[in-house]
């Protein structure tokens, strides 16, 4: 899962079933000696020049006619495969081709097809060997390499990616796609610097390929050389060249009504680093005067993409359509404000926002510098990401918040973030008996820049060692390019292990490290993010970028500022000083989330209030918006309707009084989305399981619920009387009671026990009738 805040994914063309396979079966028929053949010949000759034509469906009808005439040649079978694959009806295709495959086993283009088939479809596993077996048989087919490259690039397979990418592109010099594409895959296997050429001559190559155009501009933020008014001269001159070319569209027009509506343009609406910081906002904007539309530029439907569709009033597939379609179905919707939610990454954005899709536009998270467009308005960042003076870096207004986002763990249920497996353990260095450096980034930003920071580090602490999490390191050709790269910086290798990236132990693997060490120039975001969640300090190399600076904005508000560093020097030696004092590190470690959780970094609320208030006064000037009257109402929007957040506490209540477990955990896991790791959801979830059959859980979750809610006394209350029902010792709670409140336990267990009403601090408006009231508001 790509886990840094930016889209960081580099996308690589699929040139699925490109014209040219066919002389496989060119030569092969030449060879065929039967006169008889002729018309079918003919009939196959004018089914290619319609396939060439991109007359797909003439093509078609041509092959099916030559198949009746000559069932015994390939090429026809072949071709009617191909003209589906055109018409998009990949399954169709491929179950033809497999077909073909079997009637003329080992014929390098029935192969080569089926592969590519396999790989349009996304079966990556099963298209590479049919490719590889394609290609030992016609090592000459450019397409194919650049098909195998795709599909070892979309498995994390990127040394191999690396040099399909350079066989697609030597037999293909002048083509920007197989260029470009090799381009990609030398960026994503850590290359970047040598990528920045290649892709300079991909876009020489065609100067209006959107693709390789944005990969250049992502890849400049890698080179360390490159500065601000650099990266702002190669936008602004990328952006004045997309809006050369106009689109036919709709007028702009305002939305009716009062509320403001709010666009999201994104390729990465799915498990994406951008969730972990979307989610908690379009949650907790105030659905009485907002509404979140949004559109989706991908093909992509996994869990996090449907948990994303239910906190949006419409979510818009836009996936396939022209660039005049894209504008047309987006300016249609009649959006007040639109939102880029990807800059210059994969299937941009911006290529479609420079026609304006919205009377105001900004651009947020995806990208890490400016998007150089006039019709991108604003920017949202923040004083620390973008303190004063950077304004000059960019061609947008600045929106400085607080933090510019506000970030919620994914795990694969929300309320699974109370499990005990994602508490925070003691420094690892207290059992190992020596520091653990480690990273959880990608491979492309270990590149020359990190290597030094990391070896100058491990060459001041000699008993360190260091572990490398990152996609691909379960392979080793990977393993082996990456130990070159290091040891070519002075690391010794046999103190590092790499380790492949693993979804399932995405925060788990922070329990190995001592101390996260940043990468440079381009910084982590969401893994800075993650270790920060599991306790882990994080040093920072911040640079005069943006890009330099994402981690800097999540290490002051966890009051990590000494973590962040100003020179390389200065990086090497809080490192080492860190390492220095391992008593002091686990003191460290210990402490941080709880800091991280009560700061502006966890505070969905905050910031959705914020972003509303600037959308408000941006949108003011293009539409009449109503003055608020009444305080900030906090709440959960979820499937289609706003829910006030007392509704959802006395729904906790009631929920829990009649036993309704089901219903309960719904309602808790909407809640994370709106209130993460609050005392109210910790109680509830404990009463789930202490009727439940898992006490101990339950007594842990209740401790915790406690030290949310210090001062609640009848949570203490029911923690006396679960530990008696249990027959277990409190003593803990006798200490604890005494230096909290100077109370004895005794004079606690003289009060009767609590209902959940009291627990949850509700009063019962009909009294004496508990029962009645929990039913009307479970009803």
């Amino acid at each position: 899962m790509t886990r840094n805040v930016p889209c960081y994914c580099a996308r690589i063309d699929q040139p699925v079933c490109r014209p040219g396979w066919h002389r496989a079966f060119a030569k092969h028929n030449a060879m065929t000696k039967n006169v008889s053949m002729g018309p079918a010949q003919r009939t196959i000759q004018q089914a290619w020049n319609a396939y060439h034509a991109n007359k797909y469906a003439d093509a078609l009808k041509l092959a099916r006619a030559a198949k009746r005439i000559a069932g015994t040649l390939p090429e026809p079978y072949y071709l009617e495969s191909l003209c589906l694959s055109g018409l998009h009806h990949s399954e169709e295709a491929k179950r033809l081709a497999e077909a073909g495959m079997k009637r003329f086993p080992n014929h390098p283009g029935f192969l080569g097809l089926v592969g590519a088939l396999e790989v349009a479809l996304e079966n990556y596993t099963a298209g590479i060997p049919l490719l590889q077996r394609s290609l030992e048989l016609q090592p000459g087919s450019a397409h194919l390499w650049q098909v195998l490259g795709t599909a070892m690039f979309y498995t994390g397979d990127y040394f191999e990616a690396r040099l399909a990418g350079e066989k697609a592109a030597s037999l293909l010099p002048n083509d920007p796609v197989a260029v470009g594409n090799y381009a990609s895959a030398l960026r994503e296997s850590g290359s970047t610097i040598e990528a920045i050429p290649v892709f300079r001559r991909a876009c020489a190559l065609d100067p209006l390929q959107r693709v390789n155009r944005s990969n250049l501009l992502f890849s400049l933020l890698y080179d360390e050389t490159i500065g601000a008014e650099e990266l702002r001269r190669e936008a602004t001159d990328w952006a004045r060249t997309l809006a050369r070319t106009p689109v036919e569209a709709p007028a702009l027009r305002a939305s009716e009504g009062e509320r403001i509506r709010i666009g999201i343009l994104s390729n990465d609406l799915r498990r994406h680093a951008c969730a972990y910081f979307l989610i908690p906002l379009i949650a907790n904007l105030d659905r009485t005067r907002f509404e979140v539309h949004l559109f989706s530029l991908s093909n992509v439907n996994d869990n996090i993409t449907k948990k994303i569709r239910v906190y949006a009033e419409g979510f818009h597939d836009l996936y396939k359509m022209s660039e005049a379609e894209v504008v047309k179905a987006v300016r249609a919707q009649r959006c007040d404000v639109m939102v880029d939610l990807g800059g210059y990454t994969g299937a941009s954005p911006l290529t479609y926002m420079v026609h304006r899709l919205a009377p105001k536009q900004l651009t947020w998270l995806g990208y890490p510098g400016t998007t150089g467009m006039e019709q991108i308005e604003y920017r949202v960042t923040d004083w620390t990401a973008d303190p004063e003076g950077f304004d000059h870096n960019y061609t947008e207004k600045l929106l400085r918040a607080p933090v510019f986002s506000a970030y919620h763990p994914i795990v694969t249920n929300p309320l699974k973030i109370y499990d005990p497996r994602f508490r925070v353990q003691p420094t690892p260095a207290l059992n190992n008996g020596y520091i653990t450096f480690g990273s959880c980034n990608t491979i492309a930003k270990l590149g020359p820049k990190t290597m030094r920071l990391w070896s100058a580090v491990l060459a001041r602490c000699p008993n360190a060692r260091m572990l490398v999490e990152a996609t691909g390191c379960d392979r080793d050709n990977v393993r082996e390019m990456l130990y070159e790269r290091m040891e070519a910086h002075g690391i010794d290798t046999s103190r590092v292990e790499l380790i492949n990236r693993d979804g399932a132990a995405q925060y788990v693997t922070y329990h190995r490290i001592d101390i996260a060490l940043d990468t440079a120039p381009v910084t982590g975001g969401t893994t800075t993010c993650d270790a920060i969640w599991m306790g882990v300090p994080v040093v920072t190399f911040s640079g005069d970028t943006f890009h330099q600076r994402v981690s800097a904005p999540f290490l002051h508000a966890a009051g990590l500022d000494d973590l962040i560093c100003d020179t390389e020097e200065r990086y090497v030696d809080v490192a080492c000083a860190l390492a220095a004092d391992v008593q002091q590190l686990n003191e460290i470690r210990m402490s941080i989330r709880p800091r991280a959780e009560q700061s502006e970094m966890f505070d969905a609320q905050r910031f959705a209030s914020w972003f509303e208030d600037q959308l408000t006064e941006i949108c003011s000037e293009t539409k009449p918006i109503p003055a608020r009257t009444e305080p900030r109402r906090s709440g959960l929007f979820f499937a289609g309707a706003w829910y006030p957040a007392e509704d959802l506490v006395m729904s906790v209540a009631a929920h829990i009084h009649l036993k309704e477990w089901v219903p309960l955990l719904n309602v808790l896991e909407n809640l994370t989305s709106t209130w993460y790791r609050n005392w109210v959801v910790a109680y509830g979830l404990a009463e789930f399981k202490y009727h439940n059959g898992e006490a101990d859980a339950a007594i842990d979750l209740l401790v915790e619920a406690i030290g949310m809610r210090p001062y609640a006394l009848p949570l203490y209350r029911k923690l006396a009387l679960w530990l008696d029902e249990l027959e277990l010792d409190k003593s803990a709670l006798a200490q604890l009671l005494d230096e909290q409140f100077g109370l004895a336990l005794d004079v606690l267990e003289a009060s009767p026990p609590p209902t959940v009403f009291e627990v949850i601090g509700i009063e019962v408006a009909t009294q004496g009738a508990p029962e009645a009231a929990a039913e009307e508001v479970a009803a």
